[in-house]
């Protein structure tokens, strides 16, 4: 049987590389353009450091789509897999993509 891999990208996924190569994000918020560097990231929200010295704090679920202008700034990171429905479920840690569990009338029994 042949293997492949999956990589996941999610709008978290895009503020975490951004948080970490310290670039900055444009979020697309109930259609207005909100412009700033991610100072923090959970799974509810993010908060983003515009010029100004202002801050916003936004619920991820508000949030529909993310330009990074420095693009280049997340080449060489490593992907996000997707995890097989074996691995064990360790609790999400801080701001990171966790792989979602099968579901139980996917899992071989």
């Amino acid at each position: 049987m042949a293997s492949f891999t999956s990589t996941l990208y999610t709008i978290g996924t895009a503020l975490s590389r951004a948080q970490d190569a310290e670039v900055a994000v444009d979020l697309l918020v109930t259609g207005q353009w909100i412009h700033g560097h991610v100072s923090a990231l959970d799974g509810h929200g993010v908060v983003l450091h515009g010029d100004g010295d202002e801050l916003a704090i936004i619920r991820m679920q508000s949030i529909d789509a993310v330009r990074v202008r420095q693009a280049a700034a997340f080449e060489g990171r490593p992907e996000v897999e997707a995890g097989r429905h074996d691995e064990a479920t360790e609790p999400m840690p801080s701001g990171r993509a966790h792989p979602m569990p099968a579901a139980p009338s996917d899992r071989a029994v």
